[in-house]
C-alpha cells in the first residue's frame, strides 16, 4: 500500500510534527478526505519531488508554490540543502484543489 512508504510523523522546520492523516483533509467539504488519496492517480510516480519538479508538475510559477507554503497548503521537507515535497502532500494539494473548483462551481447560478 502506498502509505507504507512514509513515515507516520515528519519533521518541520518550525519544530511541530504532524502525521500524514493529519495533512489531508483541510479545507475540503464534508465527506471528502484528502489523506487517502493516491498519488499516482495524478501521475506522481516518485516519493518526493524537488521545488523545480514540483512547478512544472502543479503549471505553477515558484511564487505561487511558496505562497501555498506559506499558507500552510503544502509542507516542503528539508534534505540538506535540497527542499522536497511528497507526492502524497501534492496528491492531497490537488484533491483540495479540485475538490475547491467542484465546490465552486456547483454554487454558481446559470444566467438567465
Amino acid at each position: 500500500m502506498w502509505h507504507s512508504v512514509f513515515m507516520p510523523a515528519r519533521d518541520h522546520s518550525h519544530g511541530q510534527q504532524r502525521t500524514i492523516q493529519d495533512t489531508g483533509s483541510q479545507n475540503l467539504p464534508s465527506g471528502i478526505d484528502a489523506s487517502h488519496t493516491d498519488p499516482r492517480a495524478f501521475g506522481l510516480t516518485k516519493v518526493a519531488y524537488g521545488v523545480g519538479e514540483t512547478i512544472e508538475l502543479l503549471s505553477i510559477g515558484r511564487t505561487s508554490l511558496y505562497a501555498a507554503v506559506k499558507r500552510g497548503e503544502l509542507t516542503p521537507i528539508k534534505f540538506g540543502k535540497k527542499t522536497l515535497f511528497y507526492a502524497m502532500d501534492l496528491a492531497a494539494f490537488l484533491t483540495r484543489l479540485k475538490s475547491a473548483a467542484l465546490h465552486a462551481a456547483s454554487g454558481r447560478r446559470p444566467k438567465v
